[in-house]
């Protein structure tokens, strides 16, 4: 009886709270946690459209890291991340062993499956864009024998590209690499008479890449240039460009240029070929007038290297007017400083010269080297502020006329500049259009009047060449006009007739 009482006593007695059971120090963790949610949950609140978010959300936002600021948020994307675990990276890898192991034994229905797969996990990883559409396009595209399929396999690429840039609005490299795809691998394919029929005739495409697009504006390069032009729109918003601008900013001009060459190569002349000359001319134009970084943290601008020189020479008569004849003053004062070896080292041609005069010659011009700033730092007392600024100015429009200089050789600025400028006169498309009709008539067959087209030709690229120096001098034109000399050569030994001397254009021959 005893025990049964004390039973129903412990039955009856109050049980302990869930918190007394604790020990006490689980129970300053747990209060800890609790006040640590607080700020927490106000350094995460995401952000939506009433809301700015909390101050990650607003970092995310000054950064413009959020996903919302790259591109469209893809709900299957999100799922497939957060189910990954926090091992989303190595999913990735896996998938692109598996990605490649598909390619190789060309398993092209896995291969899209798998590619679908990583742009989920990675929407915004620019290199997965880039890298599988170069595969498509390029890579499995070459696989198939039938240029319709080949076709497909490169539109693959193409709009693989679109859905990268779908996701990725602030990233310009992908609107320019799909601008190159449209441009270079339609346009410069051993098939491209094939590809640029079929691309303007790709109604799909065209409808989903830009409603009411005209025939003639389905020309692969004009849309490659629109994909640039709409690049560099979004460079010029402020998104950190990663790629070399000077290259980046050029291509819409090439783009412009290439799209004029082929009209011709398609035996499209007159006012529709001068068109498309001027089209690219306005774009060299709005090319030149662009700013561009350089690597010396000195922006340029192509277009301004012949006022930069201007500028220089401007300058450089101030200083003579401020200090006459102090300049070749101090050439005569330094050459006369010269030992009797550099002078005898200076008298002996350039390739006559030892290793021993070489180095002699090399120190005597060094000897001999004058600046302006040299010359202003011996100026008189009154005049040596004045004289050091503007010296200052000279050397700084001298040197960046030599940076304009050095990048435009990379661009080939000059030579683009003076063929858009010729390109447009009747001479030009006169001399176009009569060597694209020898051609087609030498290969009838029709060899009188395939001479006579030829020489029309000639007669024309003669007026051409007097008028610009640039092209005159220029090596890739005369290899031009020389396979196409070679030409008439071949026309003439067929009808057996003599090489004409004196030649309309001896002058290319005999820089041959």
């Amino acid at each position: 009886m005893k025990q049964t009482h004390n039973r129903e006593a412990g039955r009856n007695r109050p049980e302990k709270t869930f918190w007394l059971g604790l020990r006490p120090e689980t129970l300053v963790m747990l209060i800890l946690i609790a006040v640590l949610l607080v700020p927490l949950s106000a350094l995460s609140q995401p952000r939506d459209s009433s809301y700015e978010g909390g101050y990650l959300a607003k970092l995310r936002t000054a950064a413009q890291l959020s996903q919302a600021d790259l591109g469209e948020i893809d709900p299957a994307s999100e799922t497939m991340r957060l189910a990954s675990l926090g091992l989303k990276n190595i999913a990735v890898t896996l998938l692109w062993d598996r990605a490649n192991y598909y390619k190789k034994v060309e398993d092209w229905t896995n291969l899209s499956a798998v590619l679908e797969q990583m742009t989920k996990l990675q929407p915004n990883f620019y290199s997965v864009w880039d890298f599988q559409a170069h595969n498509l396009s390029y890579n499995i595209s070459v696989q198939f024998d039938d240029y319709h399929d080949r076709y497909a396999w490169v539109m693959k690429g193409i709009e693989f590209l679109r859905q990268g840039v779908f996701f990725n609005t602030r990233e310009p490299r992908l609107l320019g690499r799909m601008g190159w795809f449209i441009g270079q691998k339609i346009g410069r394919s051993d098939e491209k008479k094939q590809y640029r029929r079929l691309f303007k005739a790709d109604d799909d495409f065209h409808e989903r890449d830009r409603p009411g697009r005209t025939l003639a504006e389905r020309d692969n390069w004009l849309v490659g240039r629109e994909k640039y032009l709409a690049a560099q729109v979004v460079a010029d918003a402020g998104v950190p460009l990663k790629t070399t601008p000077l290259i980046f900013h050029s291509e819409p001009m090439m783009m412009a240029i290439n799209y004029a060459r082929n009209l011709e190569s398609d035996g499209i002349f007159g006012d529709k070929a001068r068109d498309g000359w001027e089209l690219a001319g306005e774009e060299l134009r709005r090319y030149a007038v662009r700013e561009i970084p350089t690597s010396w943290d000195v922006p340029i601008r192509l277009g301004l290297r012949e006022a930069e020189l201007a500028r220089a020479e401007r300058l450089a008569a101030e200083l003579e007017t401020l200090l006459p004849g102090k300049f070749a003053a101090m050439e005569a004062e330094r050459s006369a400083a010269l030992t009797g070896a550099q002078r005898q080292a200076l008298e002996v041609p350039p390739l006559d010269r030892t290793e021993d005069q070489q180095d002699l010659v090399a120190k005597a011009e060094q000897a001999m080297k004058v600046n302006w700033p040299m010359v202003a730092r011996d100026a008189p007392a009154d005049v040596r502020d004045q004289a050091q600024r503007l010296a200052a100015d000279y050397i700084e429009a001298q040197e960046t006329a030599e940076i304009i200089d050095r990048y435009r050789d990379i661009v080939n600025f000059d030579f683009w500049r003076a063929t858009c400028e010729m390109e447009v006169t009747d001479s030009a498309l006169r001399a176009r259009e009569a060597t694209w009709q020898a051609e087609k008539d030498y290969e009838a067959a029709r060899l009188r009047p395939a001479k006579e087209a030829f020489e029309e030709a000639f007669a024309a690229y003669r007026e051409v060449l007097d008028a610009s120096d640039v092209l005159r001098s220029d090596a890739l034109t005369r290899e031009e006009l020389i396979e196409t000399i070679d030409q008439y050569r071949e026309v003439l030994e067929q009808l057996d007739e003599p090489f004409p001397s004196p030649f309309v254009l001896d002058d290319v021959l005999k820089n041959e």
